[in-house]
Parts: structure tokens; C-alpha cells; sequence
């Protein structure tokens, strides 16, 4: 569900932001597609942590509170495509095209991220449980900010190398 205006923009539908489209996971990668929709494994009771899913393909599986806008920033990813979903709670990713954000951390190959400024105000998708988001390289994102409060959330994000 969308906040605002109700709709994406323009430059947002060209970064193909799918949501709640978990077919478009399986064209993505059977495998990953396979670890998000089995739920013996996805959920309440999956471990924090690292758990591989393919030898390129990987989900964090992480549980943290949401916090206010103003507490967070963007980032965006160079080699990899995110999947996120969560397990429990519900938050905000704010999306934005990364050409229309100011860095605040240059990229860390290491790390396949780079952090943005909040300063630009982008397009609100809430996401709930068990409804992925897709976040292609060039959008960058703002998970974790509540909504109106600060809640706990178990969230899965699975990294899909670009070209998998």
C-alpha cells in the first residue's frame, strides 16, 4: 500500500518496484522463491542471523524496532538485488531514485552500500508480513521507519546477486 498521492512516480515505476508479487521472486531466483514462501522456515521462530539459501543467495534475518523518519537514512546496493519481507510488525521503506539523493557515506564494495542523506522526501510503501518488497540497485531505500510508533519487527532481507 502506498502513502501519499496513492500511486508511484514515475521514475519509481521505471525502478520496477514490485510488491506483494512474490512470482516475480520465483522469476528472480526458484530458490529464494522456495526459502520465503516455506513457512516451517519463514516463520516467527527463524533464528536472527545469516542463513545461505543458494552459494550466491543469502538472507539477514534481523529483529530491531522501528524508529521516526529523522532517525533513518537511505542506502542503496550496486551488486545485489534486495528482497525484504517481514515476518512480524509492520514499517515504512521509503523509495526514492538514487540520483535524486545526497551521499552521506561513499559505497563499500565490501559492503555493497552506500547511505544517503534524508533530506529527500520519497514514496512510502508499508510493508506487512509476508508480503515482499523487490528493490532493484538503483532505488534507494529507507527501511525501518515507523509507523506513527515504534513497533518490533522480524524482517527477512535476502540478497540476490545482479544476474543471478
Amino acid at each position: 500500500m502506498l502513502e501519499g498521492n496513492g500511486e508511484l512516480s514515475e521514475e519509481m515505476e521505471m525502478a520496477e518496484i514490485k510488491r506483494n508479487d512474490i512470482e516475480k521472486v520465483k522469476e528472480l531466483s526458484p530458490e529464494v522463491y522456495e526459502f520465503l514462501t516455506d513457512r516451517e522456515k519463514c516463520n516467527d521462530s527463524i533464528p536472527n542471523g545469516r542463513i545461505e539459501i543458494t552459494d550466491r543467495c543469502y538472507a539477514m534475518v534481523s529483529s530491531y524496532e522501528t524508529a521516526p523518519r529523522d532517525d533513518k537514512a537511505f542506502e542503496s546496493h550496486r551488486k545485489n538485488i534486495d528482497v525484504q519481507m517481514l515476518i512480524s510488525g509492520k514499517e515504512i521503506i521509503e523509495i526514492a531514485p538514487i540520483d535524486t539523493l545526497s551521499v552521506t557515506e561513499d559505497y563499500s564494495d565490501e559492503k555493497d552500500c552506500m547511505f544517503y542523506s534524508n533530506e529527500t522526501r520519497g514514496d512510502d510503501l508499508i510493508l506487512e508480513p509476508m508480503n515482499p518488497v523487490i528493490l532493484m540497485p538503483e532505488v534507494g531505500h529507507m527501511p525501518g521507519v515507523s509507523c506513527g510508533h515504534s513497533e518490533k519487527v522480524k524482517k527477512i532481507v535476502v540478497k540476490i546477486p545482479m544476474g543471478e
